[in-house]
């Protein structure tokens, strides 16, 4: 055959294609690793509390006073996404060297990214979250939006890091914006060269263009890390490997997130199957660390 496939590279394609788009992920709290888990598996999220300052008196406990609290939400790994390919042996001669497998390793990746986003989105609802904050059209293509949202963050003494997440629209608009985007390329070009805000305000900036209206016209929302709680595991080595011409555990060192990569031959259909996927929970957690952010409806 023309056409070998390169297990290892189109994995780690599609691989990266699934970690670009997840990275909105890195608002919440998480934990994510390769350790092999079964669906249905329960995982502890830890969420850390506030220490707290008091006046140093002498005594023989003042070094060991009680304080800082952690506290956990269970996480179980009910959800299971797969993306598959199909691809007979006429389509591979056909494509020969021209095949660009990048291309379909690209689209595996977007796809699982794109299913498990919508599916965690779906906690972002005001029975989950509180009242919305409703704004104006005039806000709602400018930074007052992320002002406002920082400013209700710290009203509720949100913890730790800071995020905004918003649609298209809110990105085009800051982007739009020429102080900001002058600003940002006095020290750094990214917003100019690679349309990447960054941090505003105190807050990572993510842009989504996958974000559902959830019947509150939703546009955004700001969030400490302790307002979702995600879990995410590799599938593991459960699989009869020689049924498979490739079993490929992925998992990304600096987010821990993790996918597994299969591709088998089919007799039967005469045709190569390639499937990624996904094992992950989600819970809501610090109910108060989200805010919602929403346009006037209809």
């Amino acid at each position: 055959m023309a056409t070998v496939f390169n297990d290892t590279l189109f994995g780690q394609t599609a691989f990266q294609a699934l970690i670009d788009r997840l990275t909105p992920l890195n608002a919440f709290s998480t934990d994510i690793s390769s350790d092999v888990k079964s669906e249905g598996s329960a995982v502890v999220v830890p969420l850390f509390g506030t220490a707290t300052t008091t006046t140093f008196t002498q005594a023989t406990t003042v070094y060991e006073q009680t304080g800082g609290t952690i506290t956990a939400v269970t996480v179980t790994l009910d959800k299971r996404k797969i993306t598959p390919l199909d691809l007979t042996l006429q389509q591979l001669a056909e494509s020969s060297n021209a095949g660009r497998w990048d291309k379909w390793a690209v689209q595996l990746g977007g796809s699982m990214a794109k299913a498990v986003l919508t599916d965690v989105w779906k906690l972002m609802l005001t029975t989950n979250f509180g009242e919305a904050i409703i704004t104006t059209a005039s806000q709602y293509y400018t930074k007052t939006q992320l002002i406002e949202a920082r400013r209700n963050l710290l009203l509720g003494e949100v913890k730790g890091d800071l995020s905004f997440v918003g649609n298209t629209v809110i990105e085009a608009g800051l982007l739009g914006d020429t102080n900001l985007v002058n600003y940002f390329n006095r020290g750094d070009s990214r917003a100019i060269k690679d349309g990447e805000l960054g941090k505003l305000f105190g807050m990572e900036v993510y842009s989504t263009n996958i974000l559902p209206s959830n019947s509150i016209s939703l546009t955004g929302f700001a969030c400490g890390q302790e307002g979702i709680a995600f879990a995410m595991r590799d599938l593991g080595m459960y699989l009869p490997t020689a049924d498979y011409e490739a079993v490929e555990q992925l998992t990304d060192p600096s987010t821990g997130i993790t996918a597994l990569y299969t591709r088998h031959w089919s007799r039967a259909q005469g045709k190569y199957f390639v499937n990624l996927h996904c094992l992950y929970g989600y819970a809501t957690a610090v109910t108060t660390a989200v805010k919602l952010f929403t346009t006037p409806t209809t």
